[in-house]
């Protein structure tokens, strides 16, 4: 047997979002792109075959193949052969934490169609003790969308099956009700009914299912033409209420919901991964694709939604053997480490923030905090709107879950509920205050252990809920702690498994999609990951993180975007360089507040935009500017929806939307505030430099920090991108390819840009520091240009960092950026474009234009 080839070094990842309109041939033109840019590692988004028409393959419709939208097993061979040809390897993005509930799911529908005794039915975190399995997806009440003729039933003889079909949806019928239905038919031979109906009688006998089956495909023409017709006819409401599954109004799901889902998207259904046999068949395809060398780098997609995290990893590792990178998409809060998983560590959300948190200048951000605070725009602690954020989400879109929650710490209190004169719904409250105090996304209990970590986290919960809520919540909530610390029955450790895994969807849904976008101090701030209370880093901080990243041997993703940031590297940079000239941005608010009045709205007395949504969306415009006012549209509508201060997904209010949208459009394109504009092309051209700056510097220490730099589609050019769907607009791939090998022009920032990005790549491959060396902090004088340095040395070869983090007022591009080092410079230092640099040096200087160094010794 041949060995398979040497796994490629990890230097360098280059995210792809794979979709029916990009497919592994488009990705497999870019390779020689790719590779001459410095690129190690194509990193994939999900291949697997996902809903027809997915923009992200999130939504798992089985797991076991190669997605034909994308090309299917054939294409994604040619790309591995491309690959290979250019000694790059492949990172591939794997869900295991959820599937989609759709009838493109083949075990999807096995499972509805055979119960909860089936085979299919194992894959799925379904609570069937509650009864049938709830399907939330229609658009009114049942008996209203019957009434109007909303569902119908219609047969497959080639599936063998007879569906009940609603809008896009189908859902097979139960074995019984097509055997019943078929018994029915004018002429049907009944002789072997009597013993059909007795081996019917289970309904997950394969006997069952195989007869009803093969009755369908033997009928012939003037059958099945009966057959329509008997449908057409049928009972429909009797024959749904025979079924294992109950079709609802979608907005059920808040309230009556028995199945897992991923956060609150009811199509996304959870997975039970922890099961050996559902584990083998979620990871036989990746499996394999490692074992043929195909794949060389596993991304685990929401590890925190599985039920135990360690040990999935611990297995995973097993599987694929030692060298093959795992990374995992985890965010954790300051202060909190990753848990010794055997991984590589994460996807980089934190590593992004660091970055992001050392250029952001804190007395600025302090300013415009105060500010909003001063005209009562922003109130509360962040604390305090924190929590109001995550309650709120728990008593909305993730209702479902906190009710599932509450009957399971419910269940055998009798005595001491008795004994504290609890009630049940102080029971619930206390499940609503632990899962709203949880300060970070979880803790990583199993069935029957804990450490001290997740001591520590319950803690802090125990504090939080003593000095925030009521004492008869407080104490219910005491009580339901000391059942997760020290759980006595089956139902108090079910309580804890399932407590951790809604933790981390209410943190998301309450801080990343709701907080984030009712918090407009300085929105590069307001990122995945990301904490408003800490906006920034100290020099001394950073240097920390990088000596112990280095001493560990990091090797995981330093990314500056991914698929889910709320901002391009670029928009968040402008952003920071407008927090280091707080008063500048004040002051264009007071300018152009008499103009922006004029296009808001009166309703009812009530100002539309009211004032924080129209500063949002100015700093919005100001971040992304020139944006066209279709594309602020759908962000704006998206932000004003997760929000949920006048509008959210579940009842949004036109009238809101429009007068917000109208106001943003207004002043994109309306001639009457053509002022506007000037001035906002003012501010934007005054920032600039410092903008750049902090663009490239923050470019820079992507790639030379501890860890392995990760590149996210087209953000090789400056990218000023929002949240997605705008961060997945199509890639001028062209452009970049023209530019890279010298036959087409850009503009010079871009140029520049893409040079750097190209040229820190190679310096990566060729000095063996950058990958594998200690870290050194460089010691620099006080400084208004804030300077950052640090060495990373690996035997004799060296890379030298040295970059300001932050622009003083006034630097012009012309003009000279001088930085004052401790000890002078040694000999033998050459810039990474081969300049020389004097040894014995102790003060350089630089054009204010590009203040930035980055030397080796090779």
């Amino acid at each position: 047997m041949t060995a398979p080839a040497p796994l490629p070094p990890l230097l360098a990842t280059y995210r792809l979002q794979f979709h029916k309109g990009f497919t592994f041939a488009d990705a497999e033109r870019l390779v020689p792109y790719l590779a001459g840019l410095g690129i190690s590692h194509l990193y994939a988004s999900p291949i697997t075959t996902a809903v027809p028409g997915s923009t992200h393959g999130y939504d798992v419709a089985d797991p076991t193949r190669i997605n034909p939208e994308l090309g299917g097993e054939e294409e994604f061979l040619s790309l591995g052969r491309a690959l290979a040809a250019h000694g790059m390897g492949l990172l591939l993005d794997i869900v295991p934490n959820h599937m989609a509930a759709s009838s493109h799911n083949p075990f999807w529908m096995a499972m509805l169609e055979e119960g909860p005794d089936s085979a299919a039915a194992r894959l799925f975190d379904v609570k069937w003790d509650s009864g049938r399995l709830l399907l939330p997806v229609l658009g009114d009440p049942l008996q209203a969308t019957l009434a109007a003729g909303g569902v119908s039933l219609r047969a497959d003889p080639a599936a063998g099956r007879i569906l009940a079909v609603y809008a896009d949806h189908a859902f097979p019928l139960r074995a019984e009700s097509v055997a019943a239905l078929l018994d029915a038919l004018p002429g049907d031979d009944r002789t072997d009914r009597t013993d059909r109906s007795r081996s019917d009688s289970s309904s997950t006998s394969p006997h069952s299912l195989v007869t009803a089956r093969e009755r369908l495909r033997q009928l012939d023409p003037a059958q099945r033409a009966a057959l329509d017709d008997a449908l057409a006819k049928a009972d429909i409401a009797a024959v749904l209420a025979a079924q294992h599954w109950r079709l609802a109004w979608w907005r059920t799901a808040a309230h009556d919901l028995n199945y897992r889902r991923f956060f609150n998207i009811t199509d996304l259904a959870g997975v039970r991964v922890e099961d050996d046999e559902v584990f083998d068949i979620v990871h036989r395809l990746p499996f394999d694709l490692v074992r043929r060398g195909l794949v060389h780098g596993l991304r685990i997609d929401h590890i925190d939604g599985l039920v135990d995290p360690a040990s999935y990893c611990q297995r995973l590792r097993n599987c694929v053997g030692p060298d093959v990178p795992i990374l995992v998409e985890k965010i954790l809060e300051p202060g909190e480490t990753l848990r010794p998983w055997p991984i590589d560590g994460t996807t980089g959300y934190e590593r992004l923030n660091h970055i992001n948190g050392l250029f952001v200048d804190p007395e600025g951000h302090a300013r415009l905090e105060a500010a909003l605070r001063e005209r009562h725009i922003l109130v509360g602690s962040l604390p305090e709107r924190l929590a109001t954020a995550k309650r709120q989400v728990l008593e909305t879109s993730l209702r479902a879950e906190v009710e599932l929650l509450a009957g399971l710490a419910r269940d055998g209190l009798d005595e001491a509920m008795a004994a504290g004169d609890l009630t049940d719904t102080a029971v619930r409250d206390g499940v609503v205050a632990l899962l709203t105090h949880c300060p970070v996304y979880r803790s990583y209990a199993t069935n029957d252990s804990h450490d001290a970590g997740d001591v520590a986290i319950w803690q802090a919960i125990r504090s939080a809920v003593a000095a925030n809520e009521n004492p008869l919540t407080a104490a219910a909530a005491s009580l339901l702690l000391e059942r997760v610390e020290h759980p006595l029955t089956a139902s108090d450790r079910e309580f804890r498994l399932r407590f951790q895994q809604v933790s981390g969807p209410a943190m998301a849904k309450g801080f990343e999609d709701t907080e984030l976008y009712r918090h407009p101090v300085l929105l590069c701030a307001n990122e995945v990951g990301g904490s408003l209370e800490h906006p920034s880093r100290t020099p001394a901080q950073m240097h920390a993180l990088a000596t112990a990243r280095a001493q560990a041997g990091a090797r995981d993703l330093i990314p500056l975007a991914t698929h889910d940031t709320k901002r391009g590297p670029a928009t968040r940079a402008r952003l920071v360089a407008l927090g280091g000239r707080a008063e500048l941005w004040l002051d264009f608010l007071d300018e152009v507040d008499p103009l922006c009045r004029r296009f808001t709205h009166e309703v009812d007395g009530a100002v539309m935009p009211d004032a924080l949504d129209r500063h949002f969306i100015l700093q919005t415009l100001f971040s992304a500017w020139p944006i066209s006012a279709e594309r602020m549209q759908v962000y704006l509508t998206k932000a004003l929806r997760e929000a949920k201060r006048h509008t959210d997904w579940e009842t949004p209010s036109e009238t809101y939307e429009a007068a917000s949208l109208g106001f943003a459009r207004a002043l994109i394109e309306a001639p009457e505030s053509a002022d506007f504009r000037q001035r906002l092309d003012s501010l934007c051209e005054s920032l600039a430099p410092a903008a750049q700056i902090v663009r490239l510097g923050q470019l820079v220490l992507q790639h030379t920090l501890p860890g392995t730099p990760d590149l996210y589609q087209g953000t090789e050019l400056p990218d000023f991108s929002l949240v997605d769907p705008d961060n997945r607009r199509p890639v001028d791939w062209e452009a970049r390819i023209k530019a890279l090998a010298a036959t087409g022009a850009l503009a010079r920032e871009d140029a520049e840009h893409l040079a750097l990005t190209r040229d820190l790549l190679a310096l990566r491959r060729r000095n063996a520091a950058l990958r594998e060396g200690d870290y050194r902090p460089v010691d620099v004088a006080p400084s208004p240009w804030q300077w950052f340095g640090f060495e990373r040395r690996r035997g004799e070869t060296a890379v030298l960092v040295l970059l300001p983090t932050r622009v003083p007022e006034g630097a012009q591009e012309n003009a000279r950026a001088t930085v004052d080092l401790a000890a002078p410079l040694a000999k033998g230092w050459r810039t990474h474009d081969g300049e020389a640099l004097p040894g014995g040096a102790k003060r350089l200087e630089f054009p204010a234009g590009r203040p930035l160094l980055v030397a080796e010794k090779a």
